[in-house]
């Protein structure tokens, strides 16, 4: 190097200090990638706790509406944690429902002795429903563990994995059947109108798959029906796209349920998921979905509210107590706190609990929830099912830049 001329000394140390500069622009571009990845991980793990915690820790209380003076009479007190569902339940109305279909209706077997209910899908639980009986909807399972739709979540977790990260109909749909079909699959006792209908449209009518989806345009329209896109939406929202989030979620209702009316809220509902994930306050996104919705502003300083499944009644309730369990806001309250309190609330608790769950626990991130979220009954599948789900969604996001 000394033995260059002073012109070309000059211009060694101007490439030298360029390349330099470069390799250190690029370190630090590296590390504010990979410290934005690992934000975007916790932000998505702990989403995923807290739908599933949200899910389980309500299970004992699902549909009791006659609110905390019901959950001190059947429980001994308010409940203080993961809880096993009572047998019994006095005004249990799954009595009532149809077996074969949506809503109310029959406890009858087709003519070909075939009962959905029993038969091909919640095997062995056919005797749960009986007219005669009252029990509870949850009844068979063990403190902790997870109702049918949050099983489903499982489900669809594994389709995306299966499916390199995105989300495909045609994956979850055939994994949905197998798994709705399979004896011993879930512990639950309880399957909703979607999916009966769903069920009964494949058996009996014989339609195709894709043409099984169906709504009796009252049990179908509910806020369960916003737990398969919040998955999605959480998902979608590492790509940072905004449109796209939205359209996924607003595609994954068709898999199951024939809902305009859910597609619409999938929208809205997409965009306070897509805010959670990626700046971790959703609060803005709420006002915004709650307006585009035709639903009263929400507020964070009102009591938790005894809903029905019904949306027009559980999603403004849901933003009510976002809005209430949300840091900064008064209550100050971690994903725990909030989620004990919809347990403890009763009415639709356990769908609304789901999704609270969801967006408390991206906010928070793994650091902000309480340790006793996780304590679920089937932890350590989850905890694998949950990581595998969150490499797959964040290699996609890495594979899409380089194509890009």
């Amino acid at each position: 190097i000394h033995s260059l001329p002073v012109k070309g000394m000059q211009l060694f140390y101007v490439i030298y200090f360029s390349l330099a500069v470069i390799t250190m622009s690029s370190s630090s571009i590296a590390l504010a990638s990979s410290s934005a990845s690992s934000v975007l991980e916790s932000r998505l793990k702990a989403a995923l706790w807290g739908l599933f915690s949200g899910d389980a820790l309500s299970a004992p209380t699902h549909w009791y509406y006659g609110g905390k003076n019901q959950i001190v009479r059947d429980y001994g007190g308010l409940l203080t944690g993961y809880t096993k569902p009572n047998f019994d339940l006095y005004g249990s109305i799954m009595n009532k429902s149809n077996v074969n279909g949506g809503g109310r209706g029959s406890f009858s077997k087709s003519r070909d002795g075939i009962s959905i209910i029993g038969d091909v899908i919640n095997h062995g639980k056919r005797d749960y429903w009986n007219p005669k009986r009252q029990i509870h909807y949850h009844a068979t399972l063990q403190a902790g563990e997870n109702t049918l739709e949050a099983q489903l979540v499982r489900v669809l977790m594994k389709s995306f994995v299966d499916s390199g990260g995105e989300f495909s109909k045609d994956n979850f749909r055939n994994a949905y059947m197998e798994f709705m079909m399979k004896p011993g699959s879930h512990n639950d006792t309880y399957a909703s109108t979607c999916h009966r209908m769903f069920f009964a449209n494949l058996v009996f009518r014989k339609r195709l798959p894709e043409d099984c989806p169906d709504n009796d345009h009252h049990n179908v329209d509910t806020i369960d029906g916003l737990i398969f896109p919040t998955v999605v939406a959480i998902a979608a929202a590492v790509t940072g796209d905004r449109e796209y989030t939205q359209t996924m979620a607003s595609q994954s209702v068709s898999v199951t349920r024939d809902s305009k009316v859910l597609e619409t809220h999938a929208r809205s509902w997409a965009d306070v998921c897509f805010d959670a994930i990626n700046t971790g306050d959703a609060d803005a996104a709420i006002d915004k979905a709650a307006r585009q919705l035709g639903y009263p502003k929400p507020r964070a300083d009102g009591p938790d509210e005894v809903s029905a499944c019904y949306l027009n009644g559980s999603l403004p309730s849901t933003f009510n107590m976002l809005k209430k369990y949300s840091k900064p806001h008064p209550h100050n309250n971690d994903v725990w706190t909030g989620l004990l309190a919809n347990a403890n609330t009763g009415g639709e608790n356990v769908h609304r609990g789901a999704l609270l769950g969801a967006v408390l626990g991206a906010q928070a991130g793994l650091e902000g929830t309480s340790d006793k979220v996780f304590e679920l009954y089937d932890k350590k599948s989850l905890e694998k099912e949950i990581d595998n789900f969150v490499k797959a969604v964040i290699r996609r996001k890495s594979n899409t830049r380089l194509e890009l």
